[in-house]
């Protein structure tokens, strides 16, 4: 079974601004709640790696029989790295006090699991939180834009479908300025898609 292979909770463009993003923050530790097969910690390790920031990856691999728990997650932390300064908690979000934590990112499995970290995280003192707007689950993103709306989240940068909240934090990758319900908010212009690809394919068919 390669590890790497089985899930990837972004897109490599998204991976690559929410790479930059964590590199540039003042964040001191980063936490991965819902680490699952390590695509996320992957991403915040590479770009931490060379600096003194620690990585902390939350999941209680519920699916699996106990016994297995502990030697899977010890199995997705050697795809991410060997360092000290990488940590496991094999815990429930819901028990475990990722509030400590300066920058996390929410891959919670689902809305249920999901929508009690998220008002906890309104009276933390997280500097900067990474929540994704998946297309198949309305009440996650009903949720996270009713929030942003009346000012319970303060959105930074739009990537995608992922939002980064939060305090300013610097990104070098090209951004666009906009607004999102009053907030200013910078974003990834939209990349070519396949409608526009196709239309290359046939221009190219006809020799225009």
């Amino acid at each position: 079974m390669k590890i790497e292979a089985l899930w990837n909770q972004f897109s490599r463009r998204q991976f690559k601004y929410l790479g930059n993003i964590v590199a540039n923050s003042d964040a001191k530790t980063v936490c991965d709640i819902g680490a699952f097969a390590g695509s996320v910690s992957r991403c915040l390790w590479e770009h931490i790696k060379d600096t003194d920031k620690e990585l902390y990856m939350i999941d209680n691999y519920l699916f699996l029989p106990q016994k297995w728990r502990q030697p899977f997650f010890n199995t997705v932390k050697k795809t991410v790295g060997t360092s000290e300064r990488i940590h496991t908690v094999l815990e429930d979000s819901h028990t475990y006090d990722w509030c400590q934590h300066n920058f996390v990112v929410f891959s919670h499995e689902s809305f249920a699991h999901y929508n009690p970290d998220l008002k906890k995280l309104y009276t933390s003192n997280v500097g900067t939180v990474v929540i994704d707007l998946p297309l198949n689950c309305f009440e996650r993103t009903k949720s996270m834009l009713e929030h942003i709306q009346t000012g319970k989240l303060t959105p930074r940068y739009y990537i995608d479908g992922t939002i980064v909240c939060g305090k300013e934090t610097a990104c070098t990758l090209p951004t666009e300025s906009g607004e999102l319900f009053g907030h200013p908010i910078q974003y990834a212009k939209k990349a070519k898609g396949s409608y526009a690809n196709a239309i290359d394919h046939i221009l190219d068919n006809f020799n225009v």
